[in-house]
């Protein structure tokens, strides 16, 4: 993404405050816009939007595994017409956020469609602290600017580029989320009750495992039955900007130990993802790549591309009805648009949504190194059928086996049994499989081999 032309501001003006957000140029429905508006009005909930902003730009500067110095990144805000998304990710990659503004919290105005980025500076930040609900704030997302106005100061921004961690954050998120399933809801009170009850300890914190229970919820040290996986207890203090505003928590889980806590609060939401492991960022867990094997991944994506529009919810099953499409080809086509950071996952209306990061997706590949090693040794000859079996060349051995059931012998798949999506070796069978040797041209790869991944 380019840099802003100007800083995000906060001023005061005669009604209120002034809050104007600087944009990057983004994409959007007429291609290509630089520094667009995305929203101009008042606000119903000005404590609300400051509380959620601050929270995902809170968790956009903070690194839970260590406290080696990062760059401050500035939050993605999509426009869908009926609501405003803000995302981030922490320093680390493990903890993903993102605050959306919803249509009875935008004061009766729409939001224009498209994705970029807004500069949320330290100062700006501090400056938004002390908004309060009976203040009232007019809210920029554009105009050069992303600017915030109190009474007594003005406070301006300045655009970063988005990380490739991100971008390939933003493609892995979505699919784990999609997976979860929902352990269970706390109301009111009970919110602050499970917080108060997490140990306040430096980051990233002890490993957690929490379950509904009457009429408090159980937290543990070990695993009991029902109860969700809270790996690094302390990365979930990124909610506490919003938690005397919550009226309800719903929490979820996933198999791999990934969680999920979405805060709901008056016209808005605040959804935290937390990765299966602390020192585990979302950018290599590989979850993409199996659909990402199939030859006809990007045709399809970008076929979809025009289906999908700007809508804030999208269903892949009326999707596959409208097309024609198999539902094989509509989770292929899907996940190639995920790896370009080109959809989110929304937990609460189980739904995707459509983001379009201003970015070339013909770096889809380039994330994918481990996809790009075995599109290389199906091109070169490296598979080659033994049985019921596969032989695959090998980094450290000769070659490695690839079974039936898609499993292999090499040291990745021994450390992780699939767990962090399949080796090199593996999707080079499937796509031996899928009779793509015609498609993996090697001139067409620019990746660095990874050993025996």
């Amino acid at each position: 993404m380019s840099t802003y032309v100007a800083e995000s501001q906060l001023a005061s003006s005669r009604e209120g405050w002034e809050l104007d957000l600087a944009t990057a140029w983004a994409r959007t429905p007429d291609g290509i816009v630089e520094n667009p508006e995305f929203f101009t009005g008042f606000l119903d909930r000005p404590d609300v939007f400051a509380a959620g902003l601050l929270a995902v730009a809170d968790v956009a500067s903070t690194r839970y595994v260590d406290t080696s110095p990062i760059v401050i990144r500035d939050p993605v805000v999509t426009g869908s017409g009926d609501r405003l998304r803000f995302e981030s990710f922490s320093g680390c990659n493990g903890v993903y956020a993102r605050f959306d503004l919803l249509s009875g919290g935008l004061g009766g105005n729409r939001a224009s469609f498209g994705t970029t980025n807004v500069d949320v500076s330290p100062p700006l930040r501090m400056a938004m602290a002390g908004i309060s609900r009976a203040e009232p704030l007019h809210l920029s997302v554009g105009h050069d600017e992303l600017v915030a106005s109190t009474f007594d100061e003005t406070h301006v921004e300045r655009k970063v580029a988005l990380p490739d961690r991100w971008v390939r954050g933003f493609a892995e998120v979505p699919l784990t989320t999609e997976l979860m399933r929902p352990v269970g809801t706390l109301v009111g009170p009970q919110i602050g009750q499970l917080m108060a009850s997490l140990p306040r300890v430096a980051a990233p914190g002890p490993d957690l495992y929490v379950r509904p229970y009457r009429p408090r919820w159980l937290v543990a040290r070990t695993p009991t039955p029902g109860a969700v996986h809270l790996a690094g207890a302390t990365r979930l203090r990124g909610c506490e900007r919003v938690l005397r505003l919550a009226t309800k928590l719903d929490v979820y889980g996933a198999d791999n130990g990934a969680s999920a806590w979405v805060f709901e609060l008056p016209s808005a939401r605040l959804t935290l993802v937390l990765s299966p492991e602390p020192f585990r960022g979302f950018s290599g867990e590989g979850s993409l790549l199996t659909f990402l094997a199939h030859p006809e991944a990007e045709r399809l994506g970008m076929e979809l591309l025009d289906e999908i529009g700007w809508e804030s919810t999208i269903d892949p099953g009326e999707m596959a009805v409208r097309t024609g499409r198999s539902d094989a080809e509509i989770s292929s086509g899907l996940a190639w648009l995920a790896a370009s950071g080109r959809l989110g996952y929304d937990l609460t209306d189980r739904s995707w949504f459509h983001r379009e990061l201003p970015i070339d997706p013909a770096k889809v590949l380039r994330r994918n190194p481990r996809l790009a090693d075995a599109q290389k040794l199906l091109a070169s000859g490296g598979v080659s059928p033994d049985g019921a079996s596969w032989r695959v060349r090998g980094s450290s051995e000769p070659y490695y086996t690839v079974s039936e059931d898609l499993t292999c012998t090499c040291r990745w798949e021994e450390r992780h049994h699939g767990t962090r999506g399949p080796c090199k070796h593996i999707l080079a069978v499937l796509l031996h499989r899928e009779g793509a040797a015609d498609e993996a041209s090697p001139s067409s790869l620019s990746s660095t081999p990874s050993p025996d991944q």
